[in-house]
């Protein structure tokens, strides 16, 4: 190191703060060297310099040649991000108390600040008055910017107005100009007179060094997705970035709940994740993490940081191409597990489960999965470690063993899941995700093929008698409380196929027919692993609405596809009165199973008996099987394997 100047005086007499480095304490250099003491710089009652005072020392110095972060244009801003939209209480408050210890200049927001979507104006005020007093806690200035939750209707407008003034604005601080933009102006889109205001706006701050835009929605997704499918950019976005020319920007946004960096034009655009609101907070690499952005105003621009909650990240910490990859990493990774379905209607002692890795990523992918939900007295599992691994462009399947020393009856085993951690192999920034998948162990349910045609006449004497009752103590959904037993909405049913057809057939037993009795068929048609793998009910599950004949006989049946409006022709039906209840034949077109797996051997099926014990009143629901999430998932219906 070279020999030092007796001092070395560093000035900024502007600075309303001096940084003083100095001793006239003794330190212990090294055993071989004498101790010594560097020679204060001041004498002793006299007033400090404004700067930093270093003193001579002869020989090394205890601190680096690095420059000092002081410029007088530099400062810093925290940035808070969706605190709404289904808001998890206490975070935002915390994130207050944080901003309070990192002590920034000012903090900026990107709206969506209460839950608003109300056109009570009480409520809507008792929210704002609630935000006000977290941000009463806060001790620097706040900047606030309207998201959709803020200003969802003129009502909301106009409450805004009142308490804050105009939805954008602009000011300036140490030659930055800063913009707050409205999105909502009207839904997802810039108004043409806010784009005029802007252009003047824009103009007047030609001088600034940077210009730093905040926003709710990031428009420019918007925008790029409808040019991209060859429509007009409804959003004016692209007409903003224009206004926005090559002078040196950065846009910051939120509204998605995750986060994303993005370079568009050689600027830096973003948008941030949540500082409370709704998110699953599956972490870093799904962009999902409650934070405060931290921005640091440099002479070459802004520098972005992530302030966890719990700690710190880089600006780059999920960007458009490491989400990209990682997105890729979830669709090219495919785990599934085969079911085990056993004939023996008394319960489950002894099966395989086959868990199957197909790796079409880039590098190498390993899992190591656990059982949750099985009962433990005398389970055996092998092997222990469920670890597996495929190479790239291969597929790999473990065969376990799951034995009970006594039979489980299934109910006891509908709860069963396995938790498994995929891990890319790679020494730099490896990914990582985990799914939970259920772990289906049931009974099997036959499906026979029926040699010729069945009459559908609503009789169901050509049918075999292997009828399956619904349980003791069925789900009852709806008016459950009005449910008085099996007598009430009972059911049992059958299922068979031939070249053209899907048969189902159910006993209904029902004292009393009012008007909204019926039965309610979910078919589930899609291949055994996709849905035991998402157990939603979308493309590929159907819905048969079948009423209760009336006095005169006349039944109805509508057929729709979850998730869809269309309703779906080629469907026979019919259904006949008996002493206590009715008789319901369905007879749905094989192409329902045939059009989502050509080569077939199962569908998943389930009965709902609506039951109304009082005209104009709603029905208790009865399900064969299922869960109390029926209309949404195939969760325990029964498997029929042909």
């Amino acid at each position: 190191m070279p020999n030092r100047s007796v001092f070395t005086f560093i000035m900024r007499a502007t600075l309303a703060l001096a940084v003083t480095v100095s001793t006239g304490t003794t330190y212990a250099h090294h055993p071989d060297h004498e101790d010594s003491a560097a020679k204060p710089m001041v004498p002793a009652g006299a007033s400090l310099p404004k700067g930093l005072i270093l003193p001579a020392t002869d020989g090394p110095a205890p601190w680096t040649e690095k420059p000092l972060f002081d410029d007088l244009d530099r400062f810093q801003i925290a940035v808070m991000t969706d605190n709404t939209g289904g808001h998890r209480p206490g975070v935002w408050m915390k994130a207050v108390e944080k901003v309070n210890l990192m002590r920034p200049t000012f903090v900026m927001s990107v709206g969506d600040l209460i839950e608003g979507y109300s056109t009570d104006r009480a409520e809507v005020e008792a929210e704002w008055k609630e935000f006000l007093g977290f941000m009463d806690k806060m001790q620097m200035k706040f900047f606030f910017v309207a998201g959709n939750h803020d200003v969802t209707n003129p009502l909301m407008h106009q409450i805004w107005r009142e308490h804050f003034g105009p939805v954008y604005y602009s000011f300036d601080y140490k030659g930055v100009h800063f913009v707050c933009l409205n999105t909502e102006d009207p839904t997802s889109k810039i108004g043409d007179k806010q784009l005029e205001w802007l252009a003047a706006d824009l103009e007047k701050s030609k001088a600034a060094r940077w210009t730093l835009v905040f926003m709710h929605k990031p428009l420019w997704n918007d925008a790029e997705r409808a040019i991209a499918a060859g429509n007009g950019d409804n959003t004016n976005w692209k007409k903003a970035e224009q206004l926005l020319g090559d002078r040196p920007h950065t846009v910051f946004s939120g509204h998605v709940h995750y986060y994303s960096q993005y370079d568009r034009n050689g600027m830096k655009y973003y948008h941030l994740a949540t500082t409370g609101g709704s998110s699953p907070l599956r972490g870093l690499p799904y962009g999902e993490f409650d934070h405060i952005a931290w921005l640091t105003m440099e002479k070459d621009g802004p520098h972005v940081a992530n302030l966890l909650l719990d700690g710190i990240q880089p600006g780059d910490v999920v960007s458009e191409k490491s989400i990209g990859r990682f997105r890729e990493f979830l669709a090219k990774t495919q785990l599934e597990v085969a079911p085990i379905l056993v004939d023996d209607a008394a319960g489950f002692s002894q099966g395989r489960i086959d868990l199957r890795l197909a790796n079409r990523f880039d590098t190498p992918v390993e899992v190591s999965a656990t059982i949750d939900g099985l009962p433990l007295r005398g389970l055996t599992v092998e092997p222990e470690a469920l670890k597996l691994s495929a190479e790239p462009g291969k597929t790999e399947t473990l065969a376990v063993t799951v034995k009970f020393a006594d039979k489980i009856a299934f109910a006891h085993l509908a709860q069963t899941l396995m938790t498994a951690s995929l891990r890319t192999v790679e020494k730099e920034r490896p990914l990582s995700a985990e799914r939970r998948l259920p772990m289906v162990i049931d009974r099997k349910h036959s499906l026979p093929r029926r040699d010729a045609p069945l009459v559908v006449d609503g009789k169901l004497d050509d049918w075999p008698d292997a009828w399956l009752p619904m349980p003791a103590n069925p789900v009852v959904l709806g008016a459950a409380d009005d449910w008085k037993g099996p007598t009430d909405g009972g059911v049992a049913i059958q299922a068979a196929y031939d070249d053209k057809f899907v048969y189902l057939g159910a006993r209904v037993e029902d004292e009393q027919l009012l008007e909204g009795d019926g039965v309610e068929w979910n078919l589930d048609a899609r291949p055994l692993v996709a849905r035991t793998d998402d157990t939603r009910l979308r493309g590929g599950t159907y819905r048969a609405l079948v009423s209760a004949p009336d006095a005169d006989g006349k039944s109805t049946v509508k057929v729709t596809g979850f998730g869809r409006t269309r309703i779906y022709r080629g469907t026979e039906h019919a259904a006949t009165r008996r002493a206590g209840g009715y008789d319901v034949e369905v007879a749905l077109p094989l192409e329902f199973v045939t059009a989502n797996q050509p080569v077939w051997q199962s569908i998943q099926l389930t009965a709902i008996v609506d039951d109304v014990d009082e005209a104009g009143k709603k029905p208790a629901r009865v399900l064969w099987r299922g869960s109390n999430q029926a209309a949404e998932r195939n969760t325990n219906f029964g498997h029929f394997v042909r």
